[in-house]
């Protein structure tokens, strides 16, 4: 049988209640109290674009044109990202605002293409995707501006991670860590 607190449902809805304000502040509150979130990583600084430089105005056009919606900037701690770049941390996003992580990649992740091919490859990409890869489904951007594709192809340069410590993986930041280092 029920005891007589089971029946009453102040006692529910006050345990409910209180179980539910633990878990938002486990998840919304605690999270502004750890250091790794709230600092920024070496990485992090590099994307701290002065307000009218070709990166931030990249950046801008970036956004506009919906780049985000096919492209994530997010490597994460899986095999399948092991060779696009060091494994993203909060820190690499402190200056990002919005933030474009995404979660959804129909085309390849960005985070850290910058030192995966040159301006000039960069450039004529985004003239004709289907160049490069046939059957892309990117469209071309040559309907862009000059200044809009430099400042394009510059932004999409300024994504790489900051030089590493050659001292070893103590020296290392948070995003400099390899998928290896990490599944240790």
């Amino acid at each position: 049988m029920a005891s007589q607190s089971e029946k009453n449902i102040g006692v529910l809805m006050a345990g409910a209640t209180v179980l539910f304000l633990i878990g938002v502040t486990g998840t919304c509150v605690l999270p502004f109290f750890d250091e790794s979130i709230n600092t920024p990583t070496a990485s992090g600084k590099l994307r701290n674009y002065p307000a009218n430089s070709a990166e931030a105005r990249g950046r801008v056009v970036y956004i506009r044109e919906g780049c985000f919606w096919c492209h994530s900037q997010a490597v994460r701690p899986v095999k399948a990202d092991s060779k696009l770049g060091p494994v993203s941390v909060p820190g690499d996003y402190y200056y990002d605002s919005p933030v474009l992580i995404m979660t959804q990649r129909t085309g390849p992740d960005l985070m850290w293409v910058g030192s995966r091919y040159s301006p000039e490859w960069q450039y004529q990409h985004l003239e004709n995707p289907q160049k490069f890869y046939q059957g892309s489904i990117m469209p071309k951007y040559n309907y862009l501006s000059e200044q809009d594709k430099k400042d394009l192809v510059a932004y999409l340069m300024s994504l790489k991670p900051a030089p590493t410590n050659q001292a070893g993986a103590a020296g290392q930041s948070g995003s400099q860590q390899t998928l290896k280092e990490i599944h240790r």
